[in-house]
């Protein structure tokens, strides 16, 4: 078990509260384009040049049920005195089958690239503009690609917590996989507004819990809101070496043809830091 020093307690009791205060303001009575929390490191890295981490999971089954799923994820950072690049990206594939006979198409397929840059203007304010692509075969996404640029302002509570919000103009073009009637055809182009709230806390040496609250309507239609609340507990097995616990509820109130409104995952798995 974790002991937790008041003013740790204080703290996480204190971001959890603004994080979970903006989530259930924000989040719609009912509601799949998933967004993807590239904040998940909610301070600034802290040393200049190269730094990240790298996950990999498998999970293998056979017998009645066949099971095959890979997936792997890894975040990039790269400092010069003020300005920050980050790299995330993350993939995935599975099969199933039964009695020995595998299921002829994947029933998962998905590939997610972000870049974004900050320039810090002052300690606490600064800039970001970022790219992104995501490609995934069960949410009928055939490409999404954006482009976006906003501010994001920055707040250390203590030494042992932060507090990030952020707000961005991004456009966005869509294309649909196998178009059916209702579905808008071709690329078709989204201007949507993208904000976040992000905090975390440091529970003792060795362990820190990251939640995070996406809120993007669409400018044209403001009915059409995509949003995505995540919570992380990570864990230092070792310097390098962590176990990450992630939780994530995802909505979209106009999602494509056939596909729900909504994803609800929970993952465990390891890190490895550089």
């Amino acid at each position: 078990m974790l002991n937790l020093s008041a003013s740790a307690a204080k703290n996480l009791k204190w971001v959890a509260a603004s994080v979970w205060f903006a989530a259930w303001l924000c989040h719609p009575a009912a509601a799949s384009a998933k967004i993807i929390n590239v904040q998940s490191l909610a301070g600034k890295p802290i040393e200049q040049g190269l730094s990240g981490r790298v996950g990999l999971s498998t999970n293998i089954r056979s017998g009645n049920v066949q099971l095959a799923l890979a997936s792997a994820n890894t975040q990039v950072f790269y400092r010069i005195d003020e300005n920050i690049f980050v790299l995330s990206a993350n993939g995935s594939y599975g099969l199933k089958g039964s009695l020995g006979k595998w299921s002829d198409e994947p029933f998962r397929e998905r590939l997610f690239e972000h870049l974004r840059f900050r320039r810090d203007l002052t300690e606490s304010i600064g800039v970001e503009a970022f790219v992104q692509h995501e490609y995934d075969r069960w949410r009928r996404l055939k490409l999404r690609a954006l482009a976006g640029v906003g501010v994001r302002f920055d707040v250390d509570t203590s030494k042992d917590s932060h507090l990030a919000v952020g707000f961005a103009y991004m456009a966005q073009w869509e294309e649909l996989l196998k178009p059916i009637e209702g579905d808008l055809t071709g690329i078709y182009l989204e201007h949507r507004l993208s904000s976040y709230i992000t905090g975390s806390v440091k529970l003792g040496k060795r362990a820190a819990v990251t939640m995070t609250c996406y809120v993007q309507p669409n400018l044209t239609l403001w009915s059409d809101i995509r949003g995505l609340i995540e919570g992380r507990l990570t864990v230092s097995l070792t310097d390098s070496l962590a176990l990450a616990v992630t939780g994530w509820s995802a909505w979209d109130t106009a999602p494509p043809q056939n596909v729900r409104g909504y994803d609800i995952n929970t993952t465990v798995g390891f890190t490895y830091a550089f």
